[in-house]
């Protein structure tokens, strides 16, 4: 097993983002509260505008998964290995981070197809965030218990 912070974080941020967009999806597609995706946000910041078909949507959500990697590995860089206590806090945390700073973005920098987001999908991103954290942080928590302890950077 590696000792490496980077093959962690990469895996747990891709868990995390596949629970994310779960989240994001049910609260949307079966529960109807909210309309705006993450994978909108992305498709948005890749391809200058909304994805409109469904090639366009596929290539949003696998940049997302991409960008919740991403942020994987910054987290397993910001911890302690072996992580100290509170690690699922600290990691729903830094999802919560990550939807504030994404929105406070899109507003800096006037990104008109994120302008205006409807109170219902920013809760529902809000959720989803922490969905993200939640779901790396057990990733990341399951992947440090099959590595030894003297292998632990």
């Amino acid at each position: 097993m590696t000792k490496e912070r980077y093959p962690l974080g990469l895996v747990a941020g891709f868990g995390g983002g596949l629970s994310a967009a779960a989240v994001n999806l049910a609260m949307i597609l079966l529960f109807k509260f909210g309309e705006m995706r993450f994978m909108d946000f992305a498709g948005v910041f890749i391809l200058g505008h909304l994805p409109r078909d469904f090639s366009e949507d596929l290539l949003a959500f696998f940049a997302f998964l991409g960008f919740a990697a991403t942020m994987g590995v910054v987290f397993t860089h910001g911890i302690s290995i072996p992580p100290k206590p509170y690690l699922l806090l600290k990691a729903v945390h830094f999802g919560l981070g990550i939807w504030f700073f994404s929105y406070a973005l899109t507003l800096l920098f006037k990104v008109p197809e994120l302008e205006r987001i409807s109170l219902s999908s920013a809760i529902t991103n809000l959720l989803a965030s922490m969905a993200y954290g939640l779901g790396m942080g057990l990733v990341l928590q399951w992947r440090l218990k099959r590595i030894p302890v003297s292998s632990r950077k």
